[in-house]
């Protein structure tokens, strides 16, 4: 797994398609929590629902999963680029904080999920004034 950190702020969890992973790894106070959860044959999950809880966010975060292609990440902190990552199939990316912009290196889909409900463009995103996406060298 990849920690993207801004000092010591983590900003972004990425894991790769070959991880080993078992549990939640973000932790419980984020707004987005993301698990990977193995089971064995014949494993049961009790049958339940989730109860109806009113939940403050104050930041939206967002999960990307990579179904095919490829695409590099650029990471923001204070409008300022800090780091980038190239993402291919299978890869997958936990948004904490900061900002993000991509650039799809060839035809690429993705599944995203972030909180809800959106409200539009013009009241969900604020656009970061940098120098266009070029390519990491």
């Amino acid at each position: 797994m990849i920690k993207i950190k801004a000092g010591k702020q983590l900003i972004a969890l990425i894991i790769r398609n070959n991880e080993p992973l078992n549990g939640f790894i973000a932790d419980q106070a984020n707004p987005l929590q993301l698990g990977f959860l193995s089971f064995v044959k014949n494993h049961q999950v009790r049958p339940h629902e989730h109860r109806c809880l009113t939940k403050t966010v104050h930041k939206n975060q967002e999960f990307i999963y990579v179904v095919s292609g490829q695409l590099e990440v650029s990471f923001f902190n204070k409008g300022q680029t800090f780091v980038k990552q190239r993402l291919e199939t299978g890869d997958c990316l936990l948004q904490i904080r900061g900002g993000h912009g991509f650039r799809f290196l060839q035809p690429t889909k993705i599944i995203t999920v972030k909180q809800g409900p959106y409200r539009g463009k013009e009241r969900e995103k604020k656009l970061l004034r940098t120098a266009s996406l070029q390519p990491s060298s």
